[in-house]
C-alpha cells in the first residue's frame, strides 16, 4: 500500500491571492513635534528632484550623491559624513547672487523635500514671508529676559526649535536650531540669497502640526526619552502614538 504523499507547500491563501501581495504592516509611530522625528527617508528628496529633471553628476567613487538642476544653476549634495552637514544645496543663478543651504543629518527629510519642491515649483508656494508663516502657526519671540525679546527670532510653541534671521554687516541669513533641553538635535543654515519661496516653504514645513511617521528604531533616543517623560505625566501619550500600518509621508504635496 502506498502512503499518501505530503502536498507541496503553497504560497497562496484560500482566496487564491499570493501571500506576497499582502506584506506584514510595518510598525511605526507618529512623532510630534515633527522636527524631533529624525532623518526619515532621504529618497523622498532625491526622487523628487530626479523626477523633475535633476541629473546625477556624481560617480560611485565619490561616495556621495550630487544632483544638478536642468539649467545647471543649482546643485544638491548628499554626503553621509557625521562630521559635516549631510545636505548642501548650492545656487548660482544667472541673474542673482550665489546662495547655499545646509541641513544636518537629523533634519527630517520631509522638511528638506518642502524646500526642494519650492525650488522646482516656486510659484506654488503660498505666501512669501517666513515670519508670517511662523506667526500664524503660533511661534513667538523667545524671551531672553524681561526687557529683551529678539526681534528677528521665533520660537516654536513647545520651545525646542528656534528660527533666527541673523544680520551682520549687511549679510542676512536664516539659521534654525533644534534642541531638547540644551542637547542639539540638528541645525540648518540658509544664506542671504536663498530663494525666498524655498525659505518660506521650509518654514511652513517646520510649523506644520501634522506628525511624521517613523519606525520606532529610527526615532532619536532624545526624542523617545522626552516623549516617555511626557507620557508618564499624563494618562495617555501626548506625542508618539502607535499605529497599525505605515501611512503615506505626512506632507502636503504642492
Amino acid at each position: 500500500m502506498s502512503t499518501p504523499s505530503t502536498p507541496p507547500l503553497s504560497n497562496t491563501k484560500g482566496d487564491g491571492t499570493s501571500l506576497s501581495e499582502h506584506p506584514a504592516p510595518v510598525p511605526h509611530v507618529l512623532v510630534s513635534p515633527r522636527h524631533l522625528a529624525g532623518a526619515g527617508d532621504r529618497s523622498l528628496v532625491t526622487t523628487h528632484l530626479r523626477d523633475h529633471g535633476w541629473r546625477e553628476v556624481s560617480t560611485p567613487a565619490d561616495l556621495r550623491t550630487d544632483l544638478e538642476s536642468p539649467d545647471a544653476t543649482m546643485r544638491l549634495c548628499l554626503e553621509l559624513d557625521p562630521e559635516r552637514s549631510w545636505w548642501t544645496v548650492l545656487g548660482a543663478p544667472h541673474d542673482g547672487g550665489l546662495w547655499h543651504a545646509t541641513f544636518q543629518a537629523r533634519t527630517p527629510a520631509e522638511m528638506i523635500l518642502a524646500f526642494a519642491q519650492a525650488l522646482t515649483h516656486p510659484d506654488e508656494v503660498p505666501g512669501s514671508d517666513p515670519f508670517h508663516v511662523l506667526h500664524d502657526a503660533g511661534w513667538t519671540r523667545p524671551v531672553v529676559n524681561r526687557l529683551h525679546q529678539p526681534h528677528y527670532k521665533r520660537e516654536s510653541p513647545e520651545g525646542y526649535l528656534v528660527w533666527d534671521l541673523r544680520r551682520d554687516e549687511d549679510v542676512i541669513g536664516w539659521h534654525v536650531r533644534s534642541r531638547i533641553h540644551g542637547t542639539p538635535m540638528w541645525s540648518a543654515a540658509l544664506s542671504t540669497h536663498t530663494p525666498l519661496p524655498a525659505v518660506t516653504a521650509f518654514a511652513a514645513a517646520l510649523a506644520d502640526s501634522e506628525p511624521l511617521p517613523r519606525a520606532p528604531s529610527s526615532v532619536p533616543l532624545e526624542t523617545l526619552k522626552l516623549m516617555s517623560r511626557r507620557s508618564a505625566a499624563t494618562s495617555t501619550p501626548l506625542s508618539v502614538l502607535p499605529v497599525g500600518q505605515r501611512p503615506s509621508p505626512a506632507l502636503r504635496n504642492r
